[in-house]
C-alpha cells in the first residue's frame, strides 16, 4: 500500500520512512503543494500522515482540497504536529483529517494509527469492489429492454 509523508522536517521525515517503510511503499513530500499534487495523481496514495507546518499549503489546506476533490476524497489523512491544543486537535480534525497524532510521538502508537487506517482503506477498497461487482451481475440480470415495433 503506498502511503505519503508530507513533512518539510528531514528529522521527523526520515523517522517516520524507517518506521514505516517495511510496511508501506513511501512516497516524501516536503511541502503541502508536492503533497497535494501527490495525492491527486491517478494512482497517487490513499494514506497520508500531514505535517500541519509546511511551506506551500499547510496540512490542514490539503485536507480540505483532498475532501472537496471527489476522485480522491476517500484518501485517509492523518495530521501529526505539535499542535495540540483542544481547539487545533478539533480544526484539524474539522478540516478533513481522519485521525491527529502530536509530535513527538510514540512509535508504538504511530505504527497502530496507521495500522488502522490501512485497514479502513482496505476495507473501503474491498468494499468498492464488491459494490462494483454487485452492480454488473444486478445489471447482467436485468431483461433486454423491450423495443416497440
Amino acid at each position: 500500500m503506498k502511503l505519503l509523508i508530507a513533512e518539510d522536517d528531514p528529522f521527523f521525515r526520515r523517522i517516520l520512512e524507517q518506521l514505516l517503510g517495511s510496511e508501506f511503499e513511501i512516497s516524501a513530500a516536503v511541502d503541502g503543494n508536492m503533497a497535494w499534487s501527490m495525492l491527486k495523481q491517478e494512482d497517487g496514495p490513499n494514506l497520508a500522515i500531514l505535517d500541519w507546518v509546511m511551506p506551500g499549503m499547510t496540512g490542514p489546506e490539503v485536507c480540505r482540497l483532498v475532501r472537496t476533490t471527489p476522485q480522491v476524497a476517500a484518501a485517509y489523512l492523518i495530521l501529526l504536529t505539535d499542535k495540540n491544543s483542544a481547539a487545533d486537535i478539533a480544526a484539524g480534525l474539522r478540516a478533513g483529517a481522519d485521525d491527529y497524532l502530536t509530535k513527538p510521538f510514540d512509535p508504538g502508537e504511530l505504527r497502530a494509527r496507521v495500522g488502522m487506517a490501512r485497514r479502513i482503506v482496505e476495507l473501503q477498497a474491498d468494499l468498492a469492489t464488491q459494490v462494483s461487482a454487485g452492480e454488473i451481475a444486478a445489471n447482467s440480470r436485468q431483461p433486454a429492454s423491450s423495443q416497440s415495433a
